[in-house]
């Protein structure tokens, strides 16, 4: 991760600032300032950006806000870093409280991409995304990048699990975790998947049909292999079953067809007799009709006939109607043509008369459109607007009076304040001393508090040490009178022998004989309640020892801090903070006291000068008001000259009045003039349409004659004597069906005829035979064959199923017998990464243990560098819990031997935690992991080093350096100063600091 720039509103000492990494990139450079200038809040400033809290622990976020911060303005910080050659923008405002307010106005979050893009933009979203993106969490940011002031060593001396979360992310090795733990649930599942085999391999047997054959059902098997063979013999069985079965069946079928054969012959002969006699009846009946189908012949004739002439009978008739329509429609066409023509004379009378008065009604427009414009409401309102402008006038000129005594109050005011901002400055700087002083005792207090607090807890644990081993001797008591009493065994080959069943468990494998255990055998001499109280005597007597244990460790941890603590009196201490606490609020008022009054200047004079130029608008609006009352005045004689009238409502009557007079004349004179040409056209159409029918009547009664006289012809030659008859004729709707009729009857008569000759053919007699005794015997013989049908389907249904049955049985076994031996492999394989084999060591356990080993050996190549060759870092050995294994621990080349990490000095302790952090650096650099750590910012520490060590921690950075890296550096050491090329200045001015970049 690289900086590139970092920008601050109200973030500390810091009104407003920017500070741009980028120049500072790839190099090592020095942060420098007077104590509380602000360097640790750049610290702060990066990680609240990344995660939303500070660097260090004790500060919260409202301590993060500038106490000169105005009221109104959020505190900000916007940073812009790199990863991975993508750049990203994260920026966040303060949670503040405003006054006034009863809640607390929330900070805000949003991370954007290089490209502007909005990545996320709520708090717990942007705080994700950004341990996603860098790969760390603040705490593990702060004790890898950052590491401030006090907590430099906490990567050094954390505990296992804590080293565990680290490297776990720092190397990825939460995949073997994962492993591990897929491996057991895989497990897990196998044994269930064998055990559901089992049960189904069990069930399936039952499903096998036996009741057709001889042979005993059986329901147990020593083996899965005897469980096939048992099937394949019933398989056997009922194939040969089928073959009998089968063999009968065709016995049966054939008499069934002889018995069908006699009974078809003697139906077939008896079905000819009913057919010749219902064909006669037929034939019969049809020959009744033939008296009707001679007369329907006669009008066939006469209809064929009189076609020869339809077309002229019915274009006659259509004529004929025509000529009748034709005289009607004529007649009112020429009673309408009149009506019109007397319309339209009356009406163009009257419109000669209206166009008479035309000239006057021009005139009269003209002057209505001349005082039309004196209409508006400007005009209307007029009156009423020249007294309102003169009650305006004269409430303006008493607000200018009014203001102007104001003003004068004010001055008065302002000058009666006496308070400076030097004085207040003195009293901030005041502030600023008692303030330390109040927390470096308000810090000596809870010291004192927490040294007590250990004093008493040591003393508890003591205590409860002595409680558990009284306990515990009880319980081995016990235990060894519990054991006495068994027969047959010593005392310890019974403990030995009860341990080792304890720990057994059906289905994994003896650790003794590596066989697997089916069930459990009995407990050396003790019955069930023997063994269960036996176990609950073990697990209390280790229960209580665990807890010792613990205790045992808490103490050495307690002795350890307490060893640098010097005890102070509690109650004097609390005496002094009272004191010092009456003296920062007498100074806290005080300078409460003179801000207000500064404020109250300060407010006091943007009031006055917001009061003059107030008095300047208001005496503009004076003038402009005295302008509009004139135009106002200028405006009411011009109405009263260009209408003639004094007051509006009478020239707004006068001309509504006109104005109604004038359209109403208007309207008139359009209605008329449409009102004549539409008679005229209505007219004109009248005329065109007498004239049509005209000719179409002449036309149509020429027509009529000459179809007229063909059909005379007709009459005269076929001795027809009424037109009536002719029409009725060729009209008759039912002539088609009786043509239909008449062909039928035909038809049919010659067909009954050809099948009754041919049914008398080969017929040895007329009369029918009795079929009711055969009819019982082939029934008989259908139900026979048909039950031995449906006893053979039923048990070739049941073989089938047999075989189906071996099929999915064959298979089962087979899945298991693999699952089964999937299920060895696995176990092995979980045993092994669990750490149950070898070492006992899990499979990622060993993996932080490697790298935490590459990481100590490269750490040590600085160390034993840095303090000739005296210290070493090196894994501890000892073994507490399950949990240990990545504590460090010095080894000291003077005295031969390993010592606590706590023991170093505090110089000591800077070197190895130095050390420690380049060489994880380093190592994740090698292993070229998802996290990258271009850069690392150490607060402190260097004051601790002599000249000597100095030197070779300095050139140690100056060598990573070179490599890559950003590292910086806040110290007070001069000598830091005389080396350093690139140096980030922070100066202090008041309450504010600025910052300045200096390369040498």
């Amino acid at each position: 991760m690289k900086l590139i720039n970092l920008k601050v509103n109200y973030f500390g000492p810091f009104e407003s600032e920017e500070i741009n990494f980028q120049s500072l990139n790839n190099k090592l450079f020095l942060i420098s300032g007077r104590t509380g200038s602000g360097k640790t809040m750049i610290f702060d400033a990066i990680v609240y950006a990344l995660y939303g809290s500070a660097s260090t622990t004790g500060r919260d976020e409202e301590t993060l806000r500038s106490q000169f911060a105005p009221d109104d303005q959020q505190a900000e910080v916007k940073l812009v870093f790199e990863v991975r050659g993508q750049q990203y923008t994260v920026e966040r405002t303060l949670k503040y409280h405003k006054p006034g307010n009863k809640s607390a106005t929330p900070p805000k979050a949003v991370l954007y991409s290089g490209d502007g893009d909005i990545i996320a933009s709520k708090l717990n979203e942007v705080r994700d995304a950004v341990v996603d993106i860098v790969k760390l969490n603040r705490d593990q940011f702060r004790k890898i990048l950052i590491l401030p002031q006090g907590e430099f060593k906490e990567l050094l001396v954390s505990s296992s699990t804590d080293k565990q979360d680290i490297l776990r992310t720092l190397f990825q090795t939460g995949r073997f975790l994962n492993f591990e733990l897929n491996l057991k649930e895989k497990l897990k599942e196998q044994s269930k998947e064998a055990e559901k085999l089992d049960l189904r391999i069990n069930e399936q047997i039952k499903h096998i049909h036996t009741e057709d054959i001889d042979i005993t059902e059986q329901h147990d098997f020593p083996n899965y292999k005897m469980i096939l063979e048992y099937n394949d013999g019933i398989n056997f069985s009922y194939q040969k079953k089928l073959e009998e079965l089968a063999e009968e069946g065709k016995r049966l079928k054939t008499e069934l067809d002889e018995k069908q054969k006699i009974l078809v012959e003697k139906t077939r002969h008896n079905e000819k007799i009913d057919k010749i006699n219902a064909l006669t009846d037929e034939h019969t009946q049809l020959n009744q009709q033939a008296a009707s189908i001679d007369s329907w012949r006669d009008e066939i004739s006469q209809f064929d006939k009189v076609s020869a002439i339809k077309y002229e009978l019915l274009r006659h008739k259509e004529l004929d109607e025509s000529i009748m329509e034709l005289t009607d429609s004529l007649g009112k066409e020429k009673t309408r043509q009149e009506e019109l023509n007397d319309n339209l004379k009356i009406k163009t009378d009257e419109l000669s008369e209206l166009e008479k008065k035309l000239p006057d009604i021009n005139q009269r427009h003209k002057k209505y459109f001349k005082m039309e414009g004196f209409l508006s409401s400007n005009y209307e309102t007029l009156n009423q607007d020249i007294t309102d402008s003169k009650q305006k006038l004269k409430e303006k000129e008493d607000e200018i009076s009014l203001l102007e005594i104001n003003i004068k109050n004010m001055r008065a005011e302002f000058e009666s304040l006496t308070a400076t901002h030097a004085v207040a400055l003195a009293l901030q700087q005041e502030v600023g001393d008692i303030n330390g002083k109040y927390n470096r005792l308000t810090e000596d207090i809870k010291s004192a508090k927490q040294y007590q607090q250990l004093i008493n807890e040591r003393l508890e644990i003591n205590h409860s040490i002595d409680k558990n081993n009284d306990a515990v001797n009880a319980q081995k008591d016990k235990l060894s009178l519990f054991n006495s009493n068994l027969a047959g065994y010593d005392e310890d080959t019974i403990q030995t022998i009860n341990h080792l069943i304890n720990h057994l468990e059906p289905g994994t494998a003896c650790p003794v004989c590596e066989q697997t255990v089916l069930t459990l055998p009995e407990s050396a001499g003790l019955s069930d309640e023997d063994r269960m109280e036996l176990t609950a005597i073990n697990d209390e007597i280790s229960r209580l020892e665990t807890a010792n244990q613990k205790h045992v460790m808490r103490i050495d941890v307690i002795d350890e801090v307490l060893k640098d603590k010097e005890y102070q009196d509690q109650d004097m201490l609390n005496i002094e903070l009272k004191s010092v606490e009456e003296e920062k609020n007498e100074i806290e008022a005080a300078l409460k006291e003179t801000n207000e009054d500064i404020q109250k200047k300060d407010q006091l004079n943007k009031d006055i000068s917001s009061k003059n130029e107030a008095m300047h608008g208001l005496t503009l609006n004076l003038q402009e008001l005295k302008n509009n009352d004139a135009q106002l005045s200028d405006k009411r004689v011009e109405f009263n000259e260009a209408t003639g009238f004094e007051n509006f409502p009478d020239f707004k009557q006068f001309m509504v009045q006109e104005k109604e007079s004038i359209d109403e004349f208007q309207s008139n004179l359009n209605q008329l003039k449409e009102t004549v040409n539409e008679l005229t056209k209505q007219k004109e159409v009248t005329d065109a349409a007498v004239k049509s029918l005209t000719a179409e009547f002449d036309k149509t009664d020429a027509g009529m004659k000459k179809f007229k006289k063909s059909i005379d012809a007709f009459m005269s030659e076929h001795q027809f004597t009424d037109l009536s008859v002719l029409h009725s004729i060729i009209n008759d709707e039912t002539i088609t069906d009786k043509k239909d009729k008449v062909k039928t009857f035909d038809e049919s008569n010659r067909t009954l005829k050809n099948q009754l000759d041919e049914l008398s053919k080969n017929l040895e007699t007329k009369e029918k035979v009795n079929t009711e005794k055969d009819d019982k015997n082939v029934k008989k013989a259908e139900e026979t064959l048909d039950k031995a049908r449906e006893y053979y389907a039923a048990v070739n249904e049941r073989k089938n199923r047999n075989l189906q049955s071996r099929d999915y049985l064959s298979g089962l076994i087979d899945t298991f017998n693999a699952s089964y031996d999937e299920f060895s492999q696995l176990n092995e394989l979980v045993d092994a990464v669990q750490g149950k084999k070898g070492q006992k060591v899990s499979l990622e356990r060993y993996v932080l243990t490697y790298y935490l080993e590459r990481i100590l050996e490269l750490a040590n190549v600085r160390l034993t560098a840095m303090t000739n060759h005296r210290y070493k870092l090196q894994r501890s050995q000892k073994k507490v819990n399950r949990y240990s294994g990545l504590d460090i621990e010095v080894f000291d080349y003077y005295n031969n031997q390993a010592r606590n990490i706590n023991s170093l000095s505090g110089g000591e302790t800077f070197q190895a935690s130095l050390v420690l952090a380049l060489a994880l650096n380093e190592t994740l650099q090698q292993e070229s992991g998802g996290i990258t750590l271009d850069t690392m910012l150490i607060d402190e520490g260097f004051g601790t080093l002599d000249h000597e060590t100095l030197e070779v921690a300095i050139s140690t950075l100056i060598d990573l350096q070179t490599t890559g890296k950003t590292i910086g550096i806040i110290s007070h050491v001069e000598e830091l100063k005389e080396r350093m090329e690139h140096i980030l200045y922070v100066n202090p001015d008041n309450e504010r600091s600025t910052t300045k970049i200096v390369t040498l």
